[in-house]
């Protein structure tokens, strides 16, 4: 039997408080709930569905810059 959607989602959220990772649930459309976390070197965003569950991992070297005209190229050049 497939596992109802609601049940993937809430086994998940255990499964990250189990492990003591904090996380953030969130909806882009109407149809699914993401959830956010970090964990050390990556972000991850996980959508849930009723049908499917969908991640993204974005790894980075999560250095704090300072120059403000770099940030507002980021901006200006990933935005829209």
């Amino acid at each position: 039997m497939k596992q109802d959607g609601l049940q993937r989602l809430l086994d998940f959220l255990n499964l990250l408080r189990e492990h003591g990772v904090e996380f953030l649930l969130g909806q882009e459309g109407p149809d699914g709930i993401m959830v956010q976390f970090a964990l050390y070197g990556v972000r991850v965003e996980v959508d849930f569905t009723i049908d499917e569950m969908q991640f993204s991992i974005f790894k980075g070297d999560e250095s704090v810059l300072t120059n403000a005209d770099d940030l507002v190229r980021l901006i200006t050049e990933r935005s829209k």
